[in-house]
């Protein structure tokens, strides 16, 4: 008699306190949700291989060094490296499919990178826009630079870094992103890599 007595207060205590507990909604804020314009997380292919994307453009403006599928505790990412190319210059690029800009307003972009073995200038990572891409002929097209916070010679290798929130709500129409990295095969200060993962367009 006495045990069930005790088992009744003990359960009626533990109820009181788990209410008492509770956080109020008012104390509660939900993560905001960001709705997508376009994602891309280079979970497509085998590792080491030459990265192929559906409606991606990776082309190899000088030399034959390509954008290579890479991965690493089952993480997909996008890589480019001059190494062993056997070339004085390369200069590869990674150009996204058309983004429509005029279903949404307020687009913002961002995406991860980060270097390995990069010890120059030179040996450089670039994010460029287009509005008058073709899908084909790269270097007809007009392309800007933009500003975003990129892996420098110090950064720790294979460390991804955040882009921060790059506004593109001023552009309208499609739009192309592209990836252009410099380096050479054959001069070993210009044979680092870089890798770009986590590419997100939101509103």
């Amino acid at each position: 008699m006495k045990t069930n007595m005790f088992k009744s207060i003990l359960f009626t205590t533990v109820i009181l306190l788990s209410f008492a507990s509770c956080t109020s909604d008012n104390d509660y804020k939900v993560a905001q949700f960001n709705p997508l314009v376009f994602a891309q997380d280079f979970n497509v292919g085998a590792d080491n291989t030459e990265l192929i994307l559906t409606d991606w453009n990776n082309y190899a403006e000088v030399g034959t060094a390509k954008w290579k599928q890479q991965i690493y505790s089952g993480n997909g990412y996008a890589e480019f490296s001059s190494y062993q190319s056997g070339q004085a210059t390369n200069i590869a690029w990674l150009i996204s499919p058309a983004i429509n800009m005029d279903a949404h307003e307020g687009e913002k972009l961002v995406f991860q990178s980060s270097q390995a073995y990069v010890s120059s200038a030179a040996n450089s990572l670039q994010l460029l826009i287009s509005t008058d891409y073709d899908g084909t002929n790269v270097t007809a097209a007009t392309w800007s630079p933009i500003t975003a916070t990129l892996p420098t010679t110090t950064a720790s290798y294979f460390a991804f870094i955040k882009s921060g929130e790059i506004d593109l709500s001023t552009y309208t129409g499609n739009i192309y992103i592209a990836f252009k990295c410099k380096g050479s095969g054959t001069n070993s200060a210009l044979d680092g890599s870089y890798q770009i993962d986590n590419i997100r367009i939101f509103y």
